[in-house]
């Protein structure tokens, strides 16, 4: 395995998560390498689905991450992800199904067609969302953990990015809005691309929407770890102002520093650190 390869990947993961540098100091080196590798191998499975243009090219490269996935969980790995993430037991101990199900789920997302509303749009990406929560709380907290609060919150953290991501969205000819939106305030996908009283209105409906949702999830069973926790954080905080901001869209893009998100995160930090320490010792 390539170090400087795998730096790479937890790097541009980094970046694109500014939020979870807080959470990043409350790790230890080998935590780090170990989710770390989780969360930038999830953002491959994403960008797949996000960033290729061609859905034939990302089906086949989203093939390759399941074979890689199979090969993986049977102690054969070829990427610099796998390589660190496999290295590690908790990941051993998580079995191939686990793993495989975000990639199928994925797959199954490529084929959804624009969402008519909100429940529409929840529907189509909750497979996908709900499997990487899964996979995520079983090598965090390991076997026997169950999280709805987790799926919620990793859902709607996949549609507050889709709507931060606007441009590449409109770029790709997809609206990170669902189509009743669009038709309530006269937008197409083209014009969902150019800053407008209409398109500023909108935002703030879809956005009230995803505020709701996201608060509402703190009222569901089940832990979140450190990286939903600051993100979800995140989240709320730029749901929230960018729904009182001028421009909601440039409002949602622009990061968020509170000093009450890295008090809860320690909090957050020393949970997880006593659940962690009892199942090693049960």
């Amino acid at each position: 395995m390539s170090a400087s390869a795998f730096d790479s990947y937890l790097d541009q993961w980094r970046d694109a998560h500014p939020e979870c540098a807080v959470a990043w100091l409350f790790l230890r080196a080998d935590e780090r390498a170990c989710f770390g590798a989780l969360a930038a191998l999830e953002r491959e499975w994403l960008k797949a689905v996000r960033e290729v243009r061609e859905p034939q090219v990302a089906i086949v490269k989203l093939g390759w991450w399941r074979e890689e996935m199979e090969h993986a969980a049977r102690g054969e790995t070829r990427h610099p992800l796998t390589g660190a993430l496999f290295a590690d037991a908790r990941a051993k101990r998580v079995p191939e199904g686990y793993w495989t199900a975000p990639v199928d789920a994925a797959v199954a997302w490529l084929d959804a067609a624009p969402a008519a509303d909100f429940a529409a749009q929840c529907a189509a990406r909750a497979p996908f969302a709900h499997a990487v929560a899964a996979l995520e709380t079983r090598v965090w907290f390991d076997a026997g953990a169950d999280s709805p609060r987790a799926a919620e919150v990793t859902l709607l953290a996949h549609l507050a990015g889709a709507a931060r991501g606007l441009d590449a969205e409109v770029e790709h000819a997809r609206s990170p809005l669902p189509m009743n939106l669009l038709a309530r305030h006269a937008l197409s996908i083209d014009a969902l691309g150019r800053d407008s009283a209409a398109r500023r209105a909108a935002y703030r409906d879809y956005l009230a929407t995803l505020e709701r949702r996201l608060a509402g999830a703190a009222t569901l069973a089940g832990p979140l770890t450190l990286f939903r926790l600051a993100g979800g954080q995140r989240d709320l905080d730029s749901l929230r102002r960018a729904q009182r901001a001028d421009d909601p869209v440039a409002a949602l893009r622009a990061p968020v520093h509170r000093v009450g998100n890295v008090l809860k995160t320690w909090r957050a930090a020393r949970i997880w650190r006593g659940m962690a320490q009892s199942e090693s010792s049960s």
